[in-house]
């Protein structure tokens, strides 16, 4: 897109961890990006994470099972970003991890927090900290040197198993998982390029007032409203398997609650870091008057939530406002039966205030200046534009 800046597609695979009754129990992310100027370990961790925690169903993709990743030092010291939860996480340390007091520090932590860290055996300064240590399969230590490890109390991962021979040697030293392609090839997705049309004062506004002490929940949610593709992040993260349990989220003010304030700052930051919050001023301000004038219709009616209203005017036009398909994005998000039906078939009393606003657009597109508008629908989108300009304004 002219004048647009799009990063280098990301790509990110699942590699399937088993047991050594074959079951699958794991799962490490592996993630890959051509690297570019001013590339740097915390902004890849920052994609890989948010498209692997934040963007994908985790309840889908991953179930129950625990998710491996990898973290650069510059990462492990940035606590505050650490994806939850912390029992279904394990944290890889890099091989030649320097073991500074900070990072010592902060390993500590990581460990007191309920996270699990897998470290290579080849560190002995690491596999202190370490509750899983890693094996290459090239090199299987002997029982004995396996039985040390158990008897320190550490659970032993084998990678890049090969052959057959490779895996049979492994399960007759009693290790407790195994990882490589002999057994199952990684899942890949890859996530798509991402457009930046820079939002940067309300995402610098955003930031400052999550981490004041007495940060505004309204404040919040009107410069989240700004910036769809968190909108849709925190959506996403609400009506995950660890949030969720078993309700449906597709308001943004009570899946802000549901998360909770420090998981909200984790998901702004990684997102902030990954730069994938994309927002064209334009197109915002359309889908917000969209958004508000729906809100209004539903005014006078008491069976109508006004709150459900003003999400299906926005969410009518979220897959332009992310570059995405609208028909895609309407079938993997947590949005309630009213509110998909309103905006897939038009459908309901929400569908018909959706459709009049629509409706109205068009025909102010398309009518003559003497052409008088409906007194009800101009009011309420008179109304829409004003309460799009303030809430702009505060950028």
């Amino acid at each position: 897109m002219p004048g647009h800046d799009t990063t280098e597609r990301l790509a990110i695979a699942l590699q399937p961890i088993h047991d050594t009754a074959y079951r699958h129990v794991a799962d490490r992310l592996v993630y890959s990006r051509p690297p570019t100027a001013g590339d740097d370990p915390v902004s890849r961790t920052a994609q890989a994470l948010s498209a692997a925690v934040y963007e994908l169903d985790e309840g889908q993709r991953l179930g129950a099972r625990p998710l491996f990743i990898d973290l650069p030092a510059e990462w492990l010291v940035r606590q505050d970003l650490l994806p939850t939860p912390a029992d279904r996480l394990v944290i890889g340390l890099a091989a030649g991890l320097v073991p500074t007091p900070e990072l010592v520090d902060a390993l500590e932590n990581l460990r007191e927090r309920g996270y699990r860290i897998a470290a290579p055996a080849s560190d002995c300064d690491l596999t202190g900290f370490a509750d899983i240590v890693r094996l290459p399969a090239k090199a299987l230590v002997d029982a004995q040197a396996v039985a040390v490890w158990q008897a320190r109390g550490k659970r032993l991962l084998v990678e890049d198993i090969q052959t057959q021979e490779q895996l049979e040697h492994a399960r007759a030293q009693g290790v407790d998982y195994v990882n490589g392609h002999y057994l199952s090839d990684p899942r890949f997705l890859a996530s798509r390029p991402s457009v930046r049309h820079g939002n940067r004062a309300a995402l610098l506004r955003l930031i400052n007032e999550l981490y004041r002490e007495d940060a505004d929940l309204q404040r919040l949610f009107e410069l989240i409203l700004q910036m769809p593709q968190l909108h849709v992040a925190i959506l996403r993260r609400a009506n995950s398997s660890h949030f969720a349990h078993g309700a449906q989220h597709s308001e943004l003010k009570r899946a802000m609650q549901v998360i909770g304030l420090n998981e909200l700052r984790k998901l702004v930051m990684t997102l902030s870091l990954a730069n994938e919050m994309p927002s064209s001023r334009l197109m915002l301000r359309l889908a917000l008057t969209r958004a508000f004038m729906c809100q209004a219709l539903a005014a006078p009616f008491r069976n109508i939530d006004p709150e459900d209203a003003f999400t299906t005017g926005l969410f009518s036009m979220m897959g332009a406002l992310l570059d995405l398909d609208q028909a895609s994005l309407l079938a993997e998000l947590p949005l309630e039966d009213a509110l998909r039906r309103a905006l897939t078939r038009r459908e309901g009393h929400l569908g018909a205030l959706l459709a009049l606003s629509e409706e109205h657009e068009r025909a102010l597109a398309t009518a003559s200046s003497q052409t008088p508008p409906t007194d009800r629908l101009q009011a309420c989108y008179l109304e829409a534009l004003d309460r799009t300009d303030a809430l702009m304004s505060r950028l």
